[in-house]
């Protein structure tokens, strides 16, 4: 004879349960290119490039398997599938700001920090103290060049 185990929760654990997968939904949908930017910010400055790189790659991790993990979640906790709509409404009341404001406060602190890696690195560059900043000077500019197609296609995404 074999028991089966139908989990059963009370209501108000159900609703936070929802309300944690709505916010990973969005969080999936819109998340991840938050993610992947700050990513690519913290590597222009030079500051961290391991956890720039970390950033950028859990950005695409979340994306690929971030959908498959939440609906192993609803199917365990017993929800039906979580909507667009029910996510979009969640992330307006956790976050306040819809994720085009986010994303477009991300990509203007991207636009003022790659214009400042590129200023400082041409100053470095161009003053010949040592070969040390002439290196870093050099470094800065090609990161903040590498960052300047990305903050392009954001600045144009929402006209394509």
């Amino acid at each position: 004879m074999q028991i089966v185990f139908d989990p059963t929760f009370p209501a108000p654990f159900v609703d936070l349960l929802e309300m944690a997968l709505n916010i990973m939904l969005a969080f999936i949908i819109r998340g991840y290119l938050i993610i992947v930017l700050v990513g690519f910010i913290v590597y222009v400055t030079g500051a961290s490039d391991g956890l720039g790189k970390t950033l950028i790659a859990m950005g695409v991790v979340i994306y690929i398997i971030g959908p498959i993990i939440l609906d192993l979640f609803a199917s365990i906790v017993g929800l039906e599938t979580v909507t667009i709509e029910s996510a979009t409404s969640t992330w307006l009341s956790f976050i306040g700001m819809t994720d085009t404001e986010v994303i477009g406060i991300t990509v203007l602190i991207g636009d003022m920090i790659a214009a400042i890696c590129f200023l400082a690195g041409a100053i470095l560059y161009f003053t010949p103290l040592s070969n040390d900043l002439k290196s870093r000077g050099h470094s800065l500019i090609i990161r903040a060049l590498m960052f300047a197609p990305v903050l392009a296609f954001f600045h144009i995404a929402p006209w394509i």
